[in-house]
């Protein structure tokens, strides 16, 4: 029969298996004994045994009564099961608090895992709950890769429950309780994940009203955040409070100074300062306001500015503090003008942050050393004579010395070039010189255990190498030197199972699967960031250093602080350069935004899957072939508004591929900068040719932005520049 592995221990399980899990993962999510007690029913009339998940008896036509016995000592769960009898199976209780409670539960139609909030009301709760169901109605419009979906709602015991998908991870609350503060990179993604679920919900119409970590998820799997809570906050506006610190709604530690103040006119931007809040407590370790009463906290909120993000987290990059503080602007008008603008400038991108060239080696270096090794060990083990090792050695040697000279005609410094090559390669498991890492990289936060573990693997594999070359075709002639190398050997391995063994129980005692332990010990690459992003694998890393943290994003602003520091410390007949420089990084930068600005506008009008939605319904309305076609009007508007989707998505795509080419530019200008600062000792004609790269990128860019968007721009003067772009036009 056909097996396959459990996610969550790695046991096998039967093929057909429903829930996916083996027997031990199934009893520990309270799933096992409700299988094996449903296997077990019979019918109370005709007594025959009934199949499973089975409603109706199949002989007799009675209807199944399968009493829980979990559910004792609960009667909202017993209420709740009776009311979903037959659509869903309530598992087990996640989680309860003064507002309510929240199960677990399995959809028997679809065999998928739900979770079913129920929200306490007060007692003459038919206006409260009549309010929960025109949110839950607009609530369940929202789909969005980063909104947990609402299924379903409805009544039990006078109070509202929403039935919403099931996110196994914790919560980003859980996470900031365990770490303290998160990285700068996992927070702008984070960040810029759940401005794109309020893009998203704010053009719906939908204010959520109540941003904290407590209702962002992250998966387990992914570590993708998901915002949940959807339609809660704003049904419980009028006259109930989710948190019951007053007569307001949402969480005074994040609430937006005109939510605190109870104004009745709130728009979108509220929930832009109440992500501004979290941001800051994600990057700070703590929050912007803190005080003794709630009170006290919404007077700070409505009346004092937070301590700049830079005096508590000295580390960000400045882009990243722009971006936290203009959402924590106390006028709404002063913050980001919608939530897309916001995650616009933050950037989040899987591009290297190096030019092409560079990227074509990146990394290259220890795979060449790897390959050039193998190939040695290959030919001494053929017997072949030492010129041939020689030889090849020559070849490897010739191929590094030509990169290096292309590189250099290309306008690399030995640094850069350097640096690229050897920098740590995406695939490499193990321990890595600590300045040549990837950005993101854990090693030093794994445990130590497992750290030891994985520094033996390659010695293992050196120690192999370095015994046994030459060894097995004179196996015969020196029995007593291999003897010596069998018991090195032998030791070697003892060590790392020892070494191994250690880590793999500390592991286990942490709750981490046979899968997971693998992965965690062995394969996972340390820089491999979405792998240690999953709640349940951070959970084994030490909290982030200082030096891990001190990471810069890499953003156009980034670029441009850099160019404008390196620029100011040149000297001499070089200031001038400088100068010129720091006027096209500021075009660049300024021409970058504004293609940010159009793309935003554009992307406005398009939503995500239209195009897929209007060819599906052109396809349903074919003509018939009897000729009539009664549809043909129809079809001919959705093909008219295909085609202008369809232009749209062209004019998004043109104007990124634009704003990305001014994003390279900005980060060659910016490597030449630094180039020329770090050589400034080297001659006199490296210099002049260093110096020559410079001034014609900086007039290239200035003829581009100049052509691009007008001379105000072009000028580059102090005060900030705004390129005069109609909505929708080409720049």
């Amino acid at each position: 029969m056909t097996r396959k592995i459990c996610p969550n221990c790695g046991n096998d399980i039967e093929a057909d298996d429903p829930h996916g899990l083996c027997p031990a993962c199934l009893l520990k999510d309270g799933l096992a004994s409700e299988t094996s007690r449903a296997a077990r029913l019979q019918c109370t009339s005709c007594h025959s045994t009934l199949e499973k998940e089975a409603r109706f008896c199949a002989r007799c036509g009675t209807a199944v009564v399968s009493p829980d016995a979990s559910a004792e000592g609960d009667p909202l769960r017993s209420a709740l099961q009776a009311k979903l009898e037959g659509q869903y199976r309530v598992v087990r209780l996640l989680g309860h608090g003064g507002m309510g409670a929240v199960y677990l539960a399995r959809d028997l139609t679809l065999d998928r895992e739900v979770a079913i909030k129920v929200v306490k009301t007060a007692s003459d709760g038919r206006d409260m709950y009549d309010r929960f169901r025109r949110e839950a109605r607009t609530a369940a419009k929202l789909s969005h890769p980063n909104i947990v979906p609402l299924h379903a709602f409805g009544e039990v015991e006078g109070m509202p429950y929403f039935v919403m998908g099931y996110v196994r991870g914790e919560s980003l609350a859980d996470r900031l309780r365990r770490e303290g503060k998160l990285p700068e990179e996992e927070t702008r993604r984070i960040v810029a994940e759940i401005a794109d679920a309020l893009d998203h919900a704010h053009r719906q119409g939908v204010i959520h009203r109540d941003i904290k970590p407590d209702n962002v998820l992250l998966d387990d799997e992914s570590g993708r955040a998901l915002l949940t809570d959807f339609g809660v906050a704003k049904a419980v506006g009028k006259g109930e409070t989710l948190t019951r610190y007053g007569s307001v709604v949402g969480t005074p530690h994040y609430m937006s100074p005109e939510q605190a103040a109870g104004r009745a006119d709130i728009d979108a931007r509220t929930d832009i300062y109440s992500l501004g809040v979290m941001a800051y407590a994600m990057l700070a370790g703590r929050l912007p306001f803190e005080g003794s009463t709630p009170a006290d906290v919404l007077t700070k909120h409505l009346t004092q500015e937070p301590p700049p993000l830079r005096s508590v987290a000295p580390n960000v990059s400045d882009s990243t503090v722009h971006a936290v503080e203009r959402c924590l602007a106390k006028d709404p008008a002063a913050r980001w003008p919608d939530a897309r603008s916001l995650k616009v400038t933050l950037g989040i991108t899987e591009e290297s942050s190096l030019p092409e060239a560079l990227q074509a080696v990146q990394g290259q270096g220890l795979l060449g050393i790897v390959i050039v090794l193998l190939l040695l060990l290959i030919v001494k083990l053929l017997g072949a004579p030492g010129f041939a090792l020689v030889l090849n050695a020559v070849y490897a040697v010739v191929i590094y010395l030509i990169v290096v000279v292309r590189l250099r005609l290309e306008g690399f410094g030995m640094g850069q070039s350097q640096r690229a090559i050897w920098t740590e390669p995406a695939w490499w498991p193990f321990w890595y010189p600590r300045g040549l890492r990837r950005p993101g990289n854990v090693w030093e936060r794994l445990p130590s255990a497992v750290r030891h573990a994985r520094i033996w693997v390659p010695i293992l594999a050196l120690s192999f190498v370095l015994l046994f070359v030459g060894t097995f075709p004179n196996l015969y002639r020196h029995p007593r030197t291999f003897t010596i190398k069998i018991t090195g050997l032998v030791l070697i391995v003892a060590v790392w199972i020892v070494v191994a063994e250690r880590a793999r129980r500390e592991l286990k005692r942490k709750g981490f699967s046979t899968v997971d332990i693998r992965r965690v010990m062995l394969s996972a690459p340390p820089s491999r960031v979405s792998f240690w992003a999953r709640p349940h694998i951070a959970s084994v890393l030490a909290p982030v250093t200082r030096r891990e943290s001190d990471q810069r994003s890499g953003s156009p602003h980034d670029h441009l602080q850099s160019i404008l520091r390196q620029g100011d410390e040149l000297s001499g007949p070089l200031r001038s350069l400088g100068a010129q420089a720091a006027v096209a990084a500021r075009q660049l930068v300024a021409s970058i935004d504004a293609a940010d600005r159009q793309i935003a506008d554009l992307a406005r009008n398009v939503e995500p899957g239209e195009e897929e939605r209007l060819v599906e319904k052109i396809e349903a309305l074919a003509a018939p072939a009897s000729g009539d076609d009664e549809y043909a009007p129809m079809r001919s508007l959705l093909e008219k508004q295909l085609e202008l989707i369809r232009g749209l998505s062209a004019r998004i795509d043109e104007a990124r591929d634009r704003r990305n080419r001014r994003v390279e530019m900005l980060r060659m200008l910016a490597l030449h900068v630094a180039s020329l600062r770090a050589r400034l000792t080297d001659t006199p004609s490296e210099v002049r040719l260093l110096s020559d790269n410079v001034r014609a990128l900086c007039d290239d860019i200035g003829r581009q932005t100049m052509a691009l968007t007008g001379p105000m721009v072009a000028l580059g003067g102090e005060a900030e520049p705004m390129p005069t772009v109609e909505r929708g036009s080409k720049m």
